[in-house]
């Protein structure tokens, strides 16, 4: 494949830009955004960190907390039991945030006691929603009593000691029964509960829990401290990072407590409780995939794309601290746009400004590129107009360019001198030997030609006293005449030998009606002849009459010769044999004699007269001849008129009776028709045969070719 040179200078240009421009931005581009990547795990890290550091200070003290009223209610365990000792407990979480409640269930009857710290939001308490008392802040629940009498007891204060309100009802809670106890009464040390839903408010939340033992080891009973989410909500939330930054929290097995929503989506938790990752999915595919993509590594760091679109996403999880035998993991994921959305937003910018730039830059090269490519592409176009042998117009080109100046200045030459090595050779041929490309070496091929022999009859006699400039003039302007006969019926003028012309068909281009093509050339020859004598030309060859001998058949076509110097020509057998046919017009009295090669070729295309069987001087094989006559009926070009065909109608006849040893009835033929016959030597020949044959009869087998020593 070939491309224009302001194509190509066009294109070699923006492939370089491109690959510059391609390469700064992409080394910009991921150099920055591995810088912005890794500025976010370090934001991550710090994230996590601080949010562990601020779960500790909730969970730690919670503990604490816990351990220490363990201890006090197994040193009194009665104190409790009055309101002097709930005011303890309320004194323990009266100034810490993050405290519920405190609470104590019993092992032995199963008794109740807690302080709550209501929220300001809430309007009912209790299992059986009580209305709460207008401005209670503080409540005290008390569930106590016989067995099978237990009752349960609820004062509401504004502040300690100031009573809004008390309630009272059967007692239906049985602390005894609920996990954070069951949990708790089996194991030393603190248990934490996963979140789940406050008895008394329905509110989600945490319990601590501590068993109490006796100094006997008896289980008196479990202390639990009750957390709200606030804290938890405040810190995961701050945790966030940017405006689609979520926070997940897995348990101990890996399962989602909670995760929070983008900063867009508000405050608040979302908890799943113990639901399975599948059911989550439903809820928040996002944090299901990032949960599902560190499960399956468990890396620090990692990445994923969610959504049709593909979005990336990075993420961060790791294990917060055991803390009272709890593993929980905490985990953050971003968009990654959150830390190279601005990268890329620059570097778009960058991008489209290149791309700017890269289409101003590559019009104005090939602005000048087409500039500097004009001039060669007349220099191309003239060396395609030579490659087809139009040679006829002059080039001129000046350019300020030097190196096209030259180039022009050497088309210019070659040109010149092909023009002129078209004069010593045919014009086909170096037209076939330009456009091949390829070079001239000596070698044949084997191919069937058909070849045209011409003679001008009694030229010697009527030009041996010219002044040889003269002659030259006017054998060149016969010679051009023939020439544009024979090139116009697709023949090539192969050689001149003094007033004699050789032209053959089917080289060097191929033909495959190169038999015809012959035949018309020769009768357009002969008509060309005819108005030339009948002009009246000032000429010393008018009247001119031509003979002319046409002959197919096998030649070797090439390049004969040496490599310094070598012709272009056919040689063989059948090259001589139609010099040879050429000849024989003299012994007929003809002027366009073929063989019978050539008529079987052509088939009725033309008409022929059959001549003779001849065996010419230098052969072995006899052959048939004929004289062409003209076209065969439909032709325009050279009609056979009527007289014509009468004519050779008479003389078939009289050549049959010759060929049928009738000596007598065709010498009376022949006779007969000597006066019409429009060759009359020809008639005359056979007349003399015919009265030899009749002194002197041939042999038995004799075949009727006639035999010529001479040429």
């Amino acid at each position: 494949m070939r491309i224009r040179l302001h194509i190509g200078v066009a294109a070699a240009f923006t492939l370089l830009t491109v690959i510059m421009i391609g390469a700064t931005v992409a080394y910009l581009y991921f150099n920055h955004r591995n810088l912005a990547l890794e500025t976010a795990r370090e934001d991550m890290v710090a994230a996590r960190s601080g949010a562990i550091a601020d779960l500790m200070s909730i969970i730690v003290p919670t503990g604490e907390t816990v351990a220490t009223t363990a201890k006090l209610v197994a040193t009194f365990p009665e104190g409790v039991r009055t309101l002097d000792g709930m005011g303890i407990l309320y004194s323990e979480i009266r100034n810490i945030e993050h405290f519920y409640g405190l609470h104590i269930g019993f092992e032995e009857n199963g008794a109740f006691y807690q302080v709550v710290k209501l929220p300001p939001e809430a309007k009912t308490f209790g299992p059986d929603d009580f209305p709460i008392p207008e401005g209670s802040r503080i409540v005290l629940r008390r569930i106590d009593g016989p067995a099978g009498e237990m009752v349960e007891n609820y004062i509401f204060q504004s502040e300690w000691g100031r009573i809004t309100g008390t309630v009272q009802g059967k007692a239906a809670y049985d602390p005894r029964t609920r996990p954070w106890y069951k949990a708790a009464q089996k194991r030393d040390g603190i248990h934490a509960t996963n979140f789940y839903l406050f008895e008394s408010t329905g509110r989600p939340g945490v319990t601590f829990a501590h068993r109490i033992l006796g100094k006997d080891g008896r289980l008196i009973g479990v202390v639990g401290a009750d957390l709200t989410l606030n804290g938890l909500v405040r810190i995961l939330n701050d945790m966030r990072i940017g405006e689609e930054g979520q926070v997940f929290l897995l348990d101990r097995d890996d399962r989602l407590i909670a995760h929070t929503g983008t900063r867009r989506e508000g405050e608040g938790l979302k908890f799943a409780g113990i639901e399975t990752r599948q059911e989550i999915a439903v809820e928040d595919p996002l944090v299901a995939e990032a949960i599902s993509d560190w499960l399956e590594n468990r890396r620090e760091f990692f990445d994923f794309s969610h959504g049709e679109d593909g979005r990336v996403f990075i993420g961060s999880a790791g294990p917060i601290p055991k803390v009272f035998g709890v593993y929980p993991t905490l985990g953050l994921v971003v968009p990654e746009d959150e830390f190279v959305g601005a990268i890329k937003q620059s570097t778009q910018r960058v991008l489209q400004m290149s791309a700017l730039i890269l289409v101003i830059a590559i019009a104005l090269t090939v602005f000048v590129a087409r500039l500097l490519s004009k001039q060669l592409r007349r220099v191309a176009e003239e060396a395609g107009r030579i490659s087809n042998f139009e040679l006829e117009d002059d080039f001129t080109l000046k350019s300020h360019i030097q190196e096209v100046n030259e180039l022009s200045t050497a088309v210019t030459n070659m040109k010149t001198g092909l023009r002129g090595f078209g004069a010593y050779v045919p014009t086909d041929l170096v037209r076939a030997i330009v456009s091949s490309g390829k070079g001239v070496s000596v070698g044949g091929t084997a191919r069937d030609l058909t070849l045209l022999f011409s003679d001008i009859e009694g030229f010697t006699a009527k030009t041996e006293s010219l002044d040889p400039e003269i002659l030259m003039g006017e054998l060149s302007a016969y010679f051009a005449m023939m020439e544009k006969e024979i090139s116009a019926h697709h023949g090539t003028v192969d050689k001149y030998m003094g007033d004699a012309i050789m032209a053959l068909w089917n080289a060097p281009h191929e033909d495959p009606e190169h038999a015809v093509n012959g035949c018309r050339a020769m009768l357009a020859c002969k008509a060309a002849e005819r108005k030339l004598n009948g002009d009246g030309a000032h000429s010393h060859l008018v009247p001119v009459r031509t003979r002319f001998g046409l002959h197919s058949g096998p030649v070797v076509i090439g390049n004969v010769g040496s490599l310094s110097r070598m012709q272009y020509t056919a040689l063989g057998a059948t090259v001589n044999l139609a010099s040879r046919i050429e000849g024989l017009n003299k012994r007929y009295g003809t002027d366009a004699l073929v063989t019978q090669p050539v008529v079987e070729r052509v088939g009725e295309v033309f008409v022929f007269r059959e001549v003779d069987t001849v065996s010419p001087a230098g052969t072995t094989h006899p052959i048939k001849v004929f004289e062409l006559i003209g076209e065969g009926r439909g032709g325009t070009a050279f009609p056979v008129s009527e007289d014509q065909y009468r004519e050779l109608a008479e003389w078939k006849a009289c050549h049959t009776l010759y060929l049928e040893r009738r000596w007598q009835e065709a010498l009376a033929a022949f006779e007969a028709h000597l006066g019409q016959a429009s060759t009359p030597a020809l008639v005359e020949a056979y007349i003399s045969r015919c009265r030899a044959f009749i002194a002197n009869p041939p042999p038995p087998d004799w075949n009727g070719v006639v035999e010529f020593t001479t040429k």
